[in-house]
């Protein structure tokens, strides 16, 4: 009797849930003039490209060649702009 005044409770709690919350989107962030190098890897550091590449094996030989100045740098793919949303499952 209990686990039935449970699910009906929780049931409840779900459905008076729905459409109460407001999803809000973040708007995608990228850095100022990064479109240049739109397909490419490219390694930022500071809010500044020190060095892109085609593929990220390139790009971690360019950013070692940098020395001490590369240390601490963030490899990403920059993408095309496009209006297309990918959802993720799994």
């Amino acid at each position: 009797m209990m686990h039935l005044l449970r699910r009906a409770f929780n049931r409840r709690r779900y459905s008076a849930g729905m459409g109460e919350r407001q999803w809000r989107v973040e708007p995608e962030r990228r850095l100022d003039g990064i479109d240049r190098w739109a397909g490419l890897w490219v390694a930022v550091k500071d809010g500044k490209v020190i060095a892109a590449s085609a593929n990220t094996r390139e790009l971690v030989a360019a950013v070692r060649s940098q020395g001490p100045a590369g240390e601490g740098a963030v490899a990403q793919y920059v993408p095309h702009r496009t209006d297309d949303i990918v959802i993720g499952v799994g």
